[in-house]
């Protein structure tokens, strides 16, 4: 088995790799960081219109 040295093959794999890696973690700063302060649960919120019964457009009849 020959070893491949190429490096243009060990740049686009080590460019790939670093891309995967980076969006991870941004996704898992957005989750845990500073960041999550601004997203919003829409099950809960969805939940909570459910208790008010306002969700669906439902009407009192």
């Amino acid at each position: 088995m020959e070893k491949t040295t190429d490096p243009q093959l060990i740049l686009l794999i080590g460019s790939l790799v670093t891309i995967l890696l980076g969006a991870i973690s941004y996704g898992i700063y957005l989750t845990l960081g500073s960041g999550s302060k601004d997203l919003r649960d829409p099950i809960d919120e969805h939940a909570k219109m459910h208790e008010l019964g306002i969700a669906h457009g439902h009407r009192k009849k």
